[in-house]
């Protein structure tokens, strides 16, 4: 039947969720290895990984958090009734230490336009993010989109008793307003304390199975915690998701904006799960200046190790998710060649179909190798002799012109998928990461 052919296909291209690194000689470290460690945090059980989480969220100096919930019947949807959760995350004091970076897709959500407007600022004062799940707050009708983020916002203000000024952030359904009255109405029940934020983890997510944090250590004893959600419409074109980062290192502004956009661009933004870019993406550093200053080299270690613990997180919980691939490009004549040809091949729906059933074809791996060569002009690099190798699980399977295959590689090529099976598809299987194995992918273009 062609519609239930169909609908397999389409399940098996969402069970092979990609993680992608395009890495060239071109990429300036420590971006062009971050994706290459593996994530660090694990868990047998649920129970296990929300205690993991709640540890590795605990807020540095100068912050605080608290969550609110709430119930609405969506405009769109009168007859229907809907929960919805806010996290915040507040400063002591306000802060100009901000750097952030937003979608570029042209249909952005009205926190999108604030946020880039606050951040834009000469001398911004921020003391506070607000984030709810649900309602994605992007078009909902004239009047309704920028004004009622800012509504929220000072809602949230005010229950707080803050001086400066609060980025809004919101994620969900697309096309929806937001339920302003019953925002504010929880916002004013808002109350913050200093410790983890574990619980504005799970607050702010939608389809994500278990909450994602991660934290990195610096000099002088401060820290650099980083909250995330996301899990569908993964295919970033600036960072991604709802990414909230937060230190008590201090560090001139636009070090710390070179910074984010730096690790950014190799983390999250080398990222996919479904081809679709989201709306609403966002990703905002705050400090709250409270450790002496630390040097630019330390400080954009310890935050591009976070960013990129948090972009192993989000693709092994995006929707469907039961492989990873991680793919490598190696010898590329620049780095920008390199990502296109990385996410090409992971964007491709016929490895995606392999590689969810286990199946080492991997002539679907070097065709569209070949297929992207070809379409910028570099037929040769796939000629008989030339110095290109492609190996999948270690495995050579391309070099020379010619594949190097036999039965025997071709069983430990499948066991290598199998053993990177996250077992999502099993009832009953634990809503956290169960270990750090991907589908490893590694093209050397021999440049």
């Amino acid at each position: 039947c062609p519609c239930s052919t169909a609908q397999q296909v389409q399940q098996s291209m969402r069970r092979a969720i990609v993680l992608m690194l395009a890495q060239a000689t071109a990429l300036r470290p420590p971006a062009s290895s971050l994706l290459a460690n593996d994530v660090r945090d694990t868990a047998g059980d649920e129970a296990a990984w929300a205690s993991r989480i709640e540890a590795l969220a605990v807020l540095p100096r100068g912050f605080r958090c608290g969550t609110a919930s709430l119930n609405f019947r969506p405009r769109e949807l009168p007859d229907s009734e809907a929960s919805m959760n806010l996290g915040v995350i507040a400063l002591d004091a306000p802060t100009d230490l901000v750097a952030g970076v937003y979608t570029k897709n042209r249909l952005c959500g009205a926190p999108v336009t604030v946020g880039r407007e606050i951040l834009g600022r000469q001398k911004p004062q921020i003391q506070a993010i607000v984030a709810n799940n649900k309602v994605s707050n992007v078009r909902p009708g004239p009047g309704l989109g920028v004004s009622c983020a800012h509504t929220v916002a000072a809602a949230a203000k005010k229950a707080l008793s803050l001086e400066g000024d609060v980025i809004p952030a919101s994620t969900g359904v697309i096309g929806w307003a937001l339920p302003v009255d019953e925002m504010v109405a929880a916002a004013a029940s808002l109350e913050v304390e200093a410790g983890s934020a574990h619980k504005v983890a799970e607050a702010m997510m939608t389809t994500d199975r278990y909450a994602k944090a991660a934290r990195s250590e610096l000099p002088g004893g401060a820290s650099l915690v980083g909250l995330v959600k996301g899990a569908g419409m993964i295919e970033p074109n600036m960072g991604t998701m709802l990414c909230f980062l937060v230190t008590d290192a201090s560090l001139e502004r636009s070090k710390m904006q070179a910074c984010l956009e730096r690790c950014v661009k190799g983390t999250l933004g080398s990222v996919g799960v479904d081809g679709d870019e989201s709306t609403s993406d966002m990703c905002v550093l705050l400090s709250s200046g409270q450790v002496q200053e630390v040097s630019e080299d330390a400080f954009e270690n310890a935050l591009g190790d976070v960013l990129a613990q948090l972009a192993h997180h989000i693709v092994r919980n995006g929707e469907g998710t039961n492989h990873v691939l991680r793919v490598c490009v190696r010898g590329d004549r620049d780095e920008e060649s390199a990502r296109a040809l990385g996410r090409a091949l992971v964007n491709g729906p016929l490895l995606k179909c392999a590689v969810a059933g286990d199946d080492p074809n991997v002539g679907r791996i070097v065709g569209k190798v070949g297929q992207l060569l070809g379409a910028r002009g570099d037929p040769d690099l796939l000629d008989e002799g030339s110095p290109c190798v492609v190996k999948l699980g270690g495995e050579t399977i391309f070099e020379g012109g010619f594949f190097r295959l036999d039965a025997a590689k071709e069983e430990r090529l499948s066991n290598h998928m199998k053993a990177a099976r996250l077992g999502t598809d099993v009832e009953g299987a634990p809503a956290c990461p169960v270990h750090s194995k991907c589908v490893e992918i590694d093209i050397d273009l021999g440049g």
